[in-house]
């Protein structure tokens, strides 16, 4: 198999897939709170199109999937695609991202299924707060998604936390003391600026960095190893069984390692996060075009892919090395 490498000679061998731009939680820095136009059902992405996508896809040298959404588990039969993409040969790993509202009723049936880890999105553990910024979700329902996941076997699960100074910044402490004593990985995220911020961005910004300086609180943090393309630096403290990730998207860009490629719901891959540019894989499919031409596509894409993004530019914390380019968006409407 060979590799997929960009023009600046990253290896990219991560591909994101969200299934569906729908979501049962309207959380405040994702979507407006009316929620968004939904794609027809028509222009949605087939589990038969998004097999037929990854199989060449693996053939490219993708070796990691991860499914997003909107909220993935509201995909009807989801765990019936995991089934099908374990059986293509080249994918190491089959990944999920949810926000854990129907994970206690899925998380055995994804064991099952081939599903090798899981995601949760978690902003806070206060239950007010959890409900205001998720405009309605229950904490309560997601720890029990969260303690079923576990029970599942799905190790080192990961929980996923945006950083908002002055809302969750005073419960880093209480997010790190959840990997003491269970395999949980907490990876503290910095904020992105959106076309929907709902909190005023520079004022609620909080960096990784501040976040890390916080745990230290709690004892030495010993650094761990990395996969490669790793976004997160992860840490363990001493004597706890999961671990600490810190995801400094904004203040420490980590273009230069990045090896993903998204799809969006209704078949558009991008190559970049923060990119306007997407080219129309679906129209190839429903078109039923040959694998052949659908890798061409794939190839066009990792060479378009931009050096790195200007986050740290819209977001007032400019770095003068980047050249980039970028765009308004929505995380719901293209997987996160």
């Amino acid at each position: 198999m060979g590799k997929l490498r960009d023009k600046f000679g990253r290896e990219i061998n991560y591909l994101r897939i969200s299934v569906t731009d729908r979501c049962n939680l309207r959380c405040v820095y994702c979507m407006p709170k009316e929620g968004i136009m939904h794609k027809p059902h028509q222009e949605i992405l087939s589990f038969e199109q998004i097999y037929k996508l990854v199989k060449v896809a693996a053939g490219l040298g993708i070796e990691k999937v991860r499914i997003t959404g909107g909220e993935p588990l509201v995909r009807k039969d989801l765990p019936l695609l995991i089934e099908q993409l374990k059986t293509i040969g080249g994918l190491k790993e089959i990944a999920l991202t949810t926000n854990g509202i129907n994970l206690a009723e899925y998380a055995f049936i994804l064991r099952k299924s081939g599903l090798d880890r899981i995601n949760v999105s978690l902003d806070s553990l206060n239950a007010d707060k959890f409900q205001e910024i998720t405009r309605g979700g229950s904490l309560k329902v997601v720890l029990r998604g969260i303690d079923s996941a576990l029970d599942a076997g799905f190790s080192f699960l990961k929980i996923n936390t945006v950083l908002l100074k002055g809302f969750n910044s005073d419960e880093i402490l209480s997010f790190a003391g959840l990997t003491k004593d269970r395999p949980i990985n907490v990876r503290f995220i910095e904020y992105m600026p959106t076309d929907f911020n709902y909190f005023s961005y520079n004022e609620l910004f909080f960096s990784a960095q501040e976040a890390k300086a916080l745990c230290c609180g709690l004892g030495e943090l010993k650094p761990l190893d990395s996969a490669h393309g790793a976004t997160a630096r992860i840490f363990r403290l001493e004597g706890f069984s999961g671990s600490l990730g810190f995801i400094s998207a904004v203040s420490q860009p980590f273009c230069s390692s990045c090896n993903k490629l998204r799809l969006t719901s209704d078949g558009r891959i991008r190559n970049c996060l923060h990119s306007s540019r997407t080219l129309n894989l679906k129209a190839l499919l429903d078109r039923n075009a040959q694998e052949e031409e659908l890798g061409q596509l794939i190839k066009e894409a990792v060479f378009l892919k931009p050096r790195a993004h200007n986050l740290a530019e819209r977001s007032g914390l400019a770095h003068a090395s980047l050249d980039s380019e970028s765009e308004n968006f929505s995380m719901c409407q293209i997987g996160g």
